[in-house]
């Protein structure tokens, strides 16, 4: 039986006391947190406040649940204040949801208007899937998807085994969040084996939140099936991935986007996935103000249909930028449309019409595009790369309508137009003297106007055009990088790096010439066999 104790409780299973059972609350401003357990038997503690009243003392509690997220409730029992706590025992995984009604010695009923507490019970791991194959340079590829409502992404772990090898070697693997709700992560890794491999085995493992966890082993197929990772992940339960932008979309070049708050940004084709996932903001807060005595709406949110790639929490999820205390939102084209919202209090006038002002300083403005019909969104075309400050104004058509904005008036959002990708520059590699650890230290540089920190990915390759392998990825942008190949690495490879901006675009660069990266063996010729006399 799993205890969901108080703050103040030691060991295993131990949670904050916001979630307990609070006598006498009223319905909360918002759901209380999800407490996850792998147990189906769990304790819920009741958290009682202090009262000066005795005739205003429980006697008892009543405790329903919800299986249905508050549809319907139905009894879960009767404690008495002296028991502490109340067990429960679900008869199968999901979520649930408890209320607590307290009955004094008068009989009178408080609390139970909302939910005080909620459980989901998981009690297995994710769902998972892969496909390995040899390639036709000989390289391995592996291409997995996984499933579960709270995947760990730092979980994830990849080996393989070869027929006649005694233990399991590690790739570097880094899956892409596709999905939040319901989680899935995908992904493909590609590596080499060595020149003689005619049977491969695969090993995955991946946890959830609530610490269950799932391995399964994979064998390798003799050709590749021509699967990708979404076809994957939908046989195993998840929902088709939006593969398209929104509509009016002027840039559709999709991205990829990890979930490691890095910013990797893998296009397809360079070994990463090849189901790759458009990320967008989909609005602001939508706050706003009305100012009709310059005949004008100022929007302080609207939302662009922008191809943006922004930061992310550990969790994964997406958190606005800012610029000079404004939203900013990042875009690789100069021509998207923008969403907008009209005020919900609109003077009478015969006709309107949005006109969407910028600035490049602060000070001077230039109209930058109009909707004649006041139907969102509107469509805008930047005449160059940079910062941009942008006011939406409602203008009533007449004589007095508006002109613009005023020198000094404050951008309510900024969007940051970058559509070069970072200048990576090759600057060589060269292998470690004997006296040091042998490998291979491999030196890059890369510029940009928007660079995202920790975003250079380094790949290898027989072949100059690939496939490429990974070696490291989510590391500095410039600098060296020590790599210690294995013995299944060829002799000779080229080396890429490839790093991401904050916009999204992806700039690379590929060593002119194959490096050496293992000495070659020289092997000799045996003769005949001698006899040695005794004793030696």
């Amino acid at each position: 039986m799993l205890g969901i104790a108080l703050a103040c409780a030691t060991g295993a299973g131990s949670l904050p006391t916001h979630h307990a059972l609070a006598h006498g609350s009223a319905e909360p401003a918002r759901l209380p947190d999800l407490v996850r357990t792998k147990q189906r038997t769990f304790s819920i503690p009741l958290r009682l406040p202090a009262t000066t009243d005795a005739d205003a003392a429980p006697q008892r509690f009543v405790i329903s649940v919800s299986k249905d997220l508050g549809s319907t409730w139905e009894s879960a029992g009767e404690v008495t204040p002296a028991t502490g706590s109340f067990t429960y025992q679900a008869g199968a995984g999901g979520e649930y949801w408890f209320r607590l009604q307290a009955i004094d010695s008068k009989g009178r009923v408080s609390g139970g208007e909302g939910p005080d507490a909620r459980v989901l019970v998981d009690a297995t791991g994710p769902r998972l899937a892969a496909r390995v194959w040899r390639g036709p340079d000989g390289e391995i590829v592996c291409r997995y998807a996984a499933i579960d409502d709270s995947i760990r992404m730092e979980s994830l772990k990849l080996e393989y085994r070869t027929a006649n090898a005694q233990g399991w070697a590690a790739i570097a693997a880094k899956g892409v969040l596709s999905r939040g709700a319901p989680a899935h992560l995908v992904g493909e890794e590609i590596w080499w084996a060595g020149t003689k491999v005619d049977a491969l085995t695969v090993r995955i493992t991946v946890a959830d939140s609530a610490g269950n966890e799932t391995t399964q082993q994979f064998t390798m197929e003799p050709a590749a099936p021509g699967v990708e990772q979404a076809a994957l992940a939908q046989k195993i339960g998840a929902p088709a991935l939006p593969t398209q932008p929104t509509q009016g979309t002027a840039d559709s070049q999709p991205i990829t986007r990890a979930s490691s708050g890095t910013g990797d940004a893998v296009p397809a084709g360079r070994g990463g996935p090849q189901q790759s996932v458009l990320v967008s903001r989909t609005g602001w807060p939508s706050e706003t103000t009305t100012d009709f005595t310059r005949g004008r709406s100022l929007l302080a949110s609207t939302a662009a249909r922008l191809p943006v790639l922004l930061p992310a929490t550990p969790a994964g999820y997406l958190q606005p930028l800012e610029y000079r205390g404004r939203p900013l939102q990042l875009s690789r084209t100069r021509r998207f449309a923008w969403d907008y919202k009209l005020p919900t209090e609109i003077p009478d006038a015969s006709r309107l019409h949005v006109e969407l002002w910028s600035t490049r300083d602060g000070l001077s403005w230039q109209k930058a595009a109009v909707d004649n019909d006041a139907v969102s969104p509107i469509n805008v075309a930047l005449p160059a790369a940079g910062f941009y400050g942008f006011r939406l104004e409602i203008v009533p058509d007449g004589p007095d309508a508006s002109t613009g904005p005023q020198p000094g008036d404050m951008p309510e959002s900024w969007i940051g137009v970058d559509e070069d990708p970072p200048l990576v520059e090759f600057l060589g590699a060269a292998r470690l003297a004997q006296s040091e650890a042998s490998g291979i230290v491999i030196r890059y540089s890369s510029r940009d106007q928007l660079p995202a920190p920790k975003t250079a990915r380094l790949l290898f390759s027989p072949n100059s055009e690939g496939p490429w392998a990974t070696i490291a990825s989510a590391v500095d942008n410039q600098g060296e990088y020590r790599w210690q190949p294995d013995r299944a690495t060829p002799d000779q490879v080229y080396l890429r790096i490839e790093v991401t901006d904050a916009a999204g675009n992806v700039g690379g660069v590929t060593s002119p010439d194959a490096v050496t990266v293992t000495n070659s063996r020289v092997v000799g010729r045996l003769g005949g066999v001698h006899t040695l006399p005794a004793g030696q």
